[in-house]
This record gives C-alpha cells, structure tokens and sequence, in this order.
C-alpha cells in the first residue's frame, strides 16, 4: 500500500464521540456511510462503506429491471401457484 499523506487535522468532540473532519480532496462527500478498520493502535483505514467492487451496492445494478427479464423469460418468481398443501 503506497501512503499518501493528505493533510494534519484535529479531533474534535461531538456529543459522546470523537470526531475528525476529512478533507474535501479525500473524495469523501457529505452524509456518506463509511467503515473503519483498526490496523494497530496507531493506525486506522477509513474506507466507503459500499465499495465500488461490489455491484449491488455500488449502483451498478441501479438501472437493472430483474423482474422485467424474469416475465421476460417466463419465471414467475415468487408468485408461483401452490401444488400442494402450502399456506
């Protein structure tokens, strides 16, 4: 892992936790879920809390009609008639 170092700041005290504002050039934006990883006692890794990798949370399937392929291909997920006893 190649570290950059991106700027010196202060924590801060807000309500019972303790704070650290991020500046604007880490891409972070405003009310965005993150998660944090402790390394050892000094060192902590902030990373999005929907990575890009991952395609369900990313966005990637945003635009997707998964149940329009489904009547598509004739699956009728979900909504199957019953052909027993079944409640």
């Amino acid at each position: 892992m190649n570290n950059l170092k991106i700027a010196d700041t202060k924590t801060h005290k807000t309500g019972n936790s303790v704070s650290v504002t991020l500046p604007k050039i880490t891409g972070f934006s405003s009310n965005e879920s993150v998660t944090i990883e402790k390394v050892d006692e000094d060192t902590l890794i902030i990373r999005r809390a929907h990575s890009h990798k991952n395609p369900w949370t990313s966005g990637a399937y945003d635009n997707v009609d998964f149940r329009g392929q489904l009547d598509d291909i004739g699956f009728n997920a979900g909504n199957e008639s019953r052909k027993g006893q079944e409640l």
